[in-house]
């Protein structure tokens, strides 16, 4: 099974400048991110989406492949899905065809390989297109969502979605970070 996961990275955070990178545990934080991908059961392929040098550099370092995303897709009116597609079929016409993708987003630097594995696993046990990550509340989550192969280039919403239960936080501040180091 060919399974990528794209984490998009733009340098332009707005409210914690180059969030992406920012060190948590003593590391950047997308490092967390890639090596969930790399410590999954599931052979999966890293596509970090930037148009940051200082970005790039970093996740090419960590062994993740980069997609060098054009800048005119990286304010904050771009939609994430749009950066996941042109990564998609950017990495699609240079290897492969996917048969499943997932839009990781390095902000949730809990995330581990165990949440990605029970991802996948979710999707394909009740055969869903899309499986997203939800919190203890049943209320969405930026960790992932989980595509079948094609569903990643869909215009419209998914209609045969599922959910998963990760309790991860979202860091967007340096209290966000205050937040997860302090727990």
């Amino acid at each position: 099974m060919n399974i990528l996961a794209i984490i998009p990275a733009r340098g332009g955070s707005t409210r914690l400048k180059l969030k992406n990178i920012y060190p948590i545990w003593g590391k950047p934080m997308i490092y967390w991110a890639i090596e969930a991908c790399k410590k999954s059961k599931y052979n999966i392929n890293v596509c970090v989406s930037t148009e940051n040098a200082q970005i790039k550099q970093i996740a090419e370092d960590y062994g993740a492949t980069v997609y060098d995303r054009n800048p005119k897709y990286a304010d904050n009116l771009t939609y994430k899905q749009v950066v996941i597609r042109q990564a998609a079929n950017w990495y699609e016409s240079k290897y492969e065809p996917q048969d499943i993708f997932i839009s990781l987003q390095s902000n949730s630097p809990e995330i581990k390989s165990h949440h990605i594995d029970s991802g996948i696993e979710t999707l394909l046990k009740y055969d869903r297109d899309e499986v997203f990550s939800v919190d203890k509340n049943l209320m969405q989550n930026a960790a992932f969502r989980i595509f079948k192969g094609n569903y990643v280039y869909q215009q419209d919403l998914s209609t045969n979605c599922g959910v998963i239960i990760n309790d991860l936080n979202d860091v967007h501040t340096i209290e966000d970070i205050n937040k997860i180091i302090n727990e």
